[in-house]
């Protein structure tokens, strides 16, 4: 019991908390905390997972060639719910069982898409650092404008998008919503993505990144989007052309972007930084104080119910326990 080691990548993970640290421990686990800070490459990522029988992950790439390196691995537990990272054919392949953390994030992903949307309405940063520079111009050219009364366009209706929809129906907005799949929710008008783009004054997307998403906003459908719209983006960055939404902010055609996620994270040298009309946090929208206990318990169980041989809650790939060899055993 006491060779068994579970790494874990995600950096709010603490060591000393009882319901998670502690229960992996009582279960005969060493704990082997290697935090995501910046980006990390397969290779490295197999490096510090060598020696690991179970991972609670952030977001580092786990492709085939981690797995062939990594014979004694059971489990990843991805702390949120995106495995775009994860090569999971190649995981199930290898018997690694993949879960996530289903609905655990759902109501802090929607507030904080709430709070980009209106940051970049009301130009909240802007009018800040103005004040920081000693200006006080309420008339300005740094006047927002209002999301209610506005339209707002959902590119997507799962469970996070029809949250949003339910935050946003106290701003008194015609919602319009775009998804693959037959969503519905009370208030929100179902039309297809061209319309929305033509529409809507915010575009706030909620999608997960799988091939038919990625590049789903590209420079075509920025170009269709209306002068003067604003972008929010809380889902993926690969779902969003961000060479293209940058031009489009450079020109005014985008009045602004609320971006939660990039293309690389951190987006260190990226031109975003640069903007003064977009607003930046560092993939955060999922994690609260309330959202990530949450989410931490709910991958220690998974890691705690696949030790004991238990199908675990939120597995993306049940195929894995049917393929699992001896030797990936964690008994």
């Amino acid at each position: 019991m006491s060779d068994r080691t579970v790494v874990v990548t995600y950096a709010g993970f603490d060591p000393t908390d009882d319901s998670t640290a502690g229960a992996l421990r009582r279960a005969g686990f060493n704990i082997r905390c290697e935090p995501r800070l910046s980006y990390r490459g397969p290779s490295e990522v197999a490096e510090l997972m060598r020696d690991a029988t179970a991972g609670i992950l952030s977001t580092d790439p786990f492709d085939r060639s981690v797995f062939e390196a990594c014979p004694d691995l059971r489990i990843l537990a991805r702390i949120g719910v995106g495995t775009d990272a994860i090569d999971i054919p190649a995981a199930t392949e290898a018997g690694v069982a993949v879960t996530i953390t289903p609905d655990a994030n759902t109501e802090a992903v929607a507030d904080h898409t709430l709070a980009l949307a209106l940051a970049c309405c009301r130009r909240v940063l802007e009018n800040d650092r103005a004040i920081r520079d000693g200006a006080w111009d309420r008339h300005g050219p740094l006047m927002g404008v209002d999301l209610a009364g506005s339209t707002v366009g959902l590119v997507g209706l799962g469970g996070i998008g029809r949250a949003v929809a339910r935050r946003l129906a106290g701003f008194g907005v015609e919602i319009l919503a775009y998804d693959q799949a037959e969503a519905q929710a009370d208030g929100v008008t179902r039309v297809d993505l061209d319309t929305l783009l033509r529409t809507a004054s915010v575009v706030s997307i909620h999608v997960p990144l799988v091939e038919s998403t990625r590049g789903l906003i590209g420079a075509e459908e920025i170009a269709k989007m209306r002068p003067g719209a604003m972008l929010v983006n809380t889902a993926r960055g690969g779902i969003v052309d961000e060479a293209a939404m940058v031009t489009a902010l450079r020109s005014g055609h985008l009045a602004a972007a609320g971006l939660d996620v990039f293309d690389l994270e951190p987006p260190s040298g990226s031109p975003l930084l640069e903007l003064p009309n977009v607003v930046l946090t560092p993939h955060i929208a999922g994690v609260s104080i309330n959202s990530q206990q949450k989410m931490l318990e709910m991958a220690t169980r998974s890691v705690l119910d696949i030790a004991a041989d238990r199908s675990p809650f939120g597995i993306v790939n049940p195929g894995a326990l049917r393929g699992a060899t001896t030797s990936r055993s964690v008994a």
